[in-house]
């Protein structure tokens, strides 16, 4: 990584180059540590709120076409944060306000996801679902932008590993809190099941917006050409080779689990011949516990093994492997315990991956003065998961089957997603 040149996002020129493990942003209080986690847990939550009532209001609709209609939400939606996210980072970078470089960002995404809440809330058909669909995801994405970044602003390398496990166990427990809640007040209706776990991921999350002692500019950046736009989307691979290929490594990763977690709710009732919802919920819920627990033990041990040894890779190439035999064990019997044995497994894999994934990418970066930007195109690593596993997951799941019920065919895709993260991360030269 490249040392700090004079940069107006600094506090006065000239600024020396920052030490190996020192970072631009001013000391933290303990409050931001905490709201630094509770945002994490908040898009979980919004994750876990997705998953179980998007789902369950389509295959009340109409479930012939539920999978379908599941598909194009989750494309326009990806295509929606595929654009915006990196335009976020990039604005982030170049911020004027007197809130900050980041913070504005925070409050925006918020308030956006909240109206986008409102919308789902009272969607009485599909389009309308899905332009709320849309501005939540949008508005979570401008958060997530946000509190990547701060891991460039804000988190001591040697200190962000364990970060990372601790933000990936507070967003893997978040998406059981949202699975958990949505499930519970399914009986609510169509209001309560968004607007209910929604609106307390919106609170958890604007706790950082108060507690962030953010980066100022005192200069305006220099004005942006088209070619600047453009580069809002590119890096170069040959330029940065290990940047690309961490980039890889994370869009096959979240391109396996997103396979998995987007279709589960239908995967359920496919699979195991179940109608009832609560029913539905009961096993995601089962299903998402067993998870977040090996997710939890191994993201913490592998975490604290990562920054103590200032190793990533070996990490990241467990993590992935082991997700594949986990998501091999769910399909290959056609019994509750052992689908969920394998979804456990998956998840001591994921465990594993976040506890090094978020460190490795930003030791690739090219540059921290330029890390909202950088971060918006990692955030792509993620988002175009968001449009492309949908489209697969359509045609994978009709494979035999007009209604679109061959999961077996989409979780064989994800074990082959899984291999290629786990074969990317070892073309990483730079970091170990």
């Amino acid at each position: 990584m490249s040392t700090h040149a004079v940069d107006p996002v600094f506090p006065s020129p000239p600024v020396p180059p920052l030490a190996e493990d020192a970072i631009p942003g001013e000391r933290q209080t303990r409050w931001f540590w905490v709201a630094f986690v509770l945002t994490w847990f908040a898009t979980g939550i919004a994750q876990g709120v997705a998953g179980v009532a998007v789902p369950q209001l389509l295959k009340e609709w109409d479930p012939d076409q539920a999978t379908g209609n599941l598909s194009i939400v989750l494309t326009v939606g990806g295509a929606a944060i595929l654009v915006t996210t990196p335009i976020f980072g990039r604005l982030s970078d170049r911020s004027m306000s007197r809130l900050g470089i980041r913070r504005p960002w925070i409050l925006y995404g918020v308030l956006v996801a909240v109206v986008g809440y409102v919308v789902q809330a009272f969607a009485p058909s599909l389009p309308l679902l899905g332009l709320g669909a849309v501005l939540v995801l949008v508005g979570w994405g401008a958060v997530s932008m946000t509190v990547h970044t701060l891991f460039a602003d804000q988190i001591r390398r040697r200190i962000r590993a364990i970060m990372s496990a601790v933000t990936g166990a507070a967003t893997t427990v978040g998406i059981l809190g949202g699975v958990s809640l949505a499930g519970a007040i399914a009986d609510t209706g169509q209001v309560g099941m968004f607007l209910i776990p929604g609106g307390l991921a919106a609170v958890l999350a604007i706790t950082l917006f108060f507690a962030l002692r953010d980066l100022h500019r005192s200069e305006p950046a220099p004005p942006l050409d088209w070619r600047g736009v453009l580069e809002t989307f590119w890096l170069s691979p040959r330029r940065y080779p290990d940047f690309a290929w961490a980039w890889v490594c994370r869009f096959f990763m979240t391109a396996s689990i997103v396979s998995v977690t987007s279709y589960l709710y239908l995967t359920i009732s496919s699979r195991f011949r179940i109608d009832d919802p609560a029913e539905i919920a009961g096993i995601q819920t089962q299903a998402t516990a067993a998870f977040t627990l090996m997710n939890l033990l191994m993201a913490f041990v592998f975490g604290v093994i990562s920054d103590r040894t200032g190793r990533r890779k070996p990490t990241v190439v467990f993590g992935a492997l082991l997700s594949a035999v986990g998501l091999v064990l769910a399909v290959s019997f056609g019994d509750i315990a052992f689908f969920l044995i394998g979804i456990a497994i998956v998840g001591a894999g994921q465990g594993a991956y976040i506890a090094a994934d978020v460190a490795l990418m930003t030791e690739c970066l090219p540059s921290v003065e330029d890390a909202g930007k950088d971060l918006g195109i990692v955030a792509l690593a993620y988002l175009l998961p968001g449009i492309l596993v949908p489209v697969f997951g359509y045609f994978a799941t009709r494979i035999g089957s007009p209604t679109g019920e061959n999961f077996l065919a989409l979780y064989i895709g994800a074990v082959v997603m899984a291999l290629v993260a786990a074969f990317a991360v070892t073309r990483v030269k730079g970091v170990r």
